[in-house]
């Protein structure tokens, strides 16, 4: 295939992509909305880059403002791909350290340009876009979520693969012995470098698509099981996951007990500091009871300021001295908000299964009966039934 129509095809996929990018865009999450209009940007600066080369050869616009041009949007559109993928994993990054790769991007052009130094353009580069493609593929494999390992590896291959083609471009000048002068040289180097972007642009859209899907399942994972507030199971999931244990203790014939939590004078501070005050209450105690609780143990908000708690394998004197761990690690806590010191406590009520049945809405009975005999003798203390 001749550089011409490489470059072509390389605009038309480059600008087609970011178009559908845009559109779809908006129905998605924030930060999901986020990444893909950095993906169509850099998207549609990859393909300006390769459009100026080909307006370029066609004596449409001068040839070092496209040479200059074209490197610096290829290498910008790079660097917002990596952009999309920490806003995807909702990674910090830093915005002054990538303008400067692509203010240097662009300084570097000039003046190469303007000495005639080409060789030293080529390798320059090359060189920034290996740097950015293995930053690429290093966000995409470092910590990628277990429902989606499996595509961003795959990403993060082809990423790694564009990154060592560019690589071997940027080190062509000082030792292969097939300098690159212009973009639409017919060196063999060059195909590569072209074949690899083109591969990589048509599949890595494919894999970004599926990537986002994955990212957006999560995202309504997310939704559907845990309290948008305090990030702690919602009553339905909760419900679910202690049904389960409850069958898995029947089995082993093993003690489950359950905890029902109320904020005592939740109404009180509400009231006097408003409903923010009270959101941040509930986000705090619901804090220090996680910090507190075991790894194994089921945590949810069951509505307004009631918390429960499952303790699987766990008979009622061990419940208990669970239950008073957490009323003394939410006194002990504090509640700071604004300028004012809120205390906070809260009253638990403990039921304990250890013989059949093994049923959720019973032992949920017994707690919420503890739960009242501790608010009605005083609050702030651990009731059992």
């Amino acid at each position: 295939m001749d550089p011409y129509t490489l470059y072509t095809l390389l605009t038309l996929a480059s600008v087609g992509k970011a178009g559908m990018i845009v559109l779809v865009a908006p129905q998605y999450p924030g930060r999901i909305t986020r990444a893909m209009h950095s993906w169509a940007l850099g998207g549609l600066m990859m393909g300006m880059n390769f459009a100026l080369v080909v307006l370029a050869a066609r004596d449409l616009v001068p040839g070092p403002v496209a040479l200059g041009g074209a490197a610096t949007l290829g290498i910008g559109g790079t660097i917002l791909v990596f952009v999309a993928v920490q806003e995807l994993r909702e990674r910090i990054y830093s915005r002054f350290t990538l303008l400067g790769v692509f203010l240097f991007t662009a300084v570097s052009n000039a003046c190469t340009l303007y000495a005639g130094y080409n060789k030293l353009r080529i390798i320059t580069n090359s060189a920034l876009a290996a740097a950015v493609f293995f930053m690429i593929t290093y966000a995409l494999l470092r910590s990628a979520p277990p429902s989606g390992r499996s595509i961003y590896r795959v990403t993060g291959v082809l990423a790694l693969a564009i990154s060592v083609v560019l690589a071997i471009r940027a080190v062509n000048p000082l030792i292969l012995g097939s300098p690159i002068v212009h973009p639409m040289d017919e060196n063999w180097v060059q195909q590569l470098t072209y074949s690899a972007i083109l591969i990589g642009n048509l599949l890595g859209s494919l894999c970004f698509g599926l990537i986002v899907a994955e990212e957006l399942n999560a995202e309504l994972h997310q939704l559907a099981s845990f309290d948008s507030l305090t990030r702690i199971y919602n009553r339905r999931v909760f419900e679910n996951l202690a049904t389960e244990e409850l069958l898995r203790a029947r089995t082993k014939r093993e003690p489950v007990s359950l905890l029902m939590i109320d904020i005592d004078h939740f109404k009180q501070v509400n009231d006097r500091y408003g409903h923010a005050a009270g959101d941040a209450a509930l986000v705090r105690v619901a804090e220090t009871m996680e910090e507190s609780l075991r790894h194994r143990d089921l945590f949810c908000r069951y509505g307004g300021e009631e918390f429960g708690v499952l303790l699987p394998a766990t008979a009622q004197e061990l419940a208990q001295r669970i239950a008073d761990r957490l009323r003394f690690a939410t006194m002990r806590a504090g509640f700071r908000y604004g300028e004012e010191d809120i205390p906070l406590t809260v009253s638990i009520g403990v039921a304990c299964i250890d013989r059949p049945p093994y049923d959720l809405s019973l032992i949920k009975h017994n707690a919420d009966r503890a739960l009242y005999i501790a608010k009605q003798t005083g609050r702030n203390r651990v009731a059992v039934v």
